[in-house]
């Protein structure tokens, strides 16, 4: 790891990776809003009320008794988490061909200095495991479900995890 750092998502800086919403893909940031809801057998997660109906109602089969075949089904794996899974982030970087020319070193950095010592490579993302909330959620018992998503809603500002005791 460079200068003692791994990836923000996979440092313990005290923030709690979002939900994303099913429908828009956007984090659920606002996260008294979050709206949970099993769909086609599967747990879904929405960033509001508005984007819940538009899945649960609007883009159904028909609405109002009007086939909707025109529609956007939102169907299949829509969240990138959930494609990778349990893959290891270096595994991932290649799949998605954030990897320079050199075969190692990534496109992205996580800063300006283009000093090729200083640049980060598939060596320095390797050993982390991408982990999906959704996912994760589905894992989970409704006993689990019900108190995981009762505790993201009582986070704070900023990806502030909630402590133990806000939604116990």
């Amino acid at each position: 790891m460079k200068n003692g750092h791994g990836p923000i998502t996979f440092e313990d800086a005290d923030y709690q990776y979002p939900h994303r919403c099913w429908t828009c893909m956007v984090p659920c940031v606002i996260r008294e809003d979050m709206v949970v809801d099993e769909v086609d057998g599967q747990i879904r997660t929405y960033c509001s009320e508005t984007c819940h109906w538009t899945d649960t109602v609007a883009f159904r089969g028909e609405y109002h008794g009007r086939p909707t075949p025109a529609m956007g089904r939102l169907t299949g794996k829509r969240e990138w988490e959930t494609l990778y899974h349990g893959q290891d982030l270096a595994d991932i970087v290649v799949d998605l061909d954030y990897v320079r020319d050199d075969g190692n070193t990534l496109v992205p950095q996580p800063h300006l200095d283009l000093d090729p010592k200083k640049m980060w490579t598939l060596d320095d993302v390797r050993g982390f495991t991408l982990q999906s909330p959704n996912v994760l959620l589905n894992e989970m018992s409704p006993e689990e479900r019900s108190k995981h998503v009762a505790q993201y809603k009582a986070g704070g500002p900023a990806g502030r995890p909630a402590p133990e005791s806000a939604a116990a």
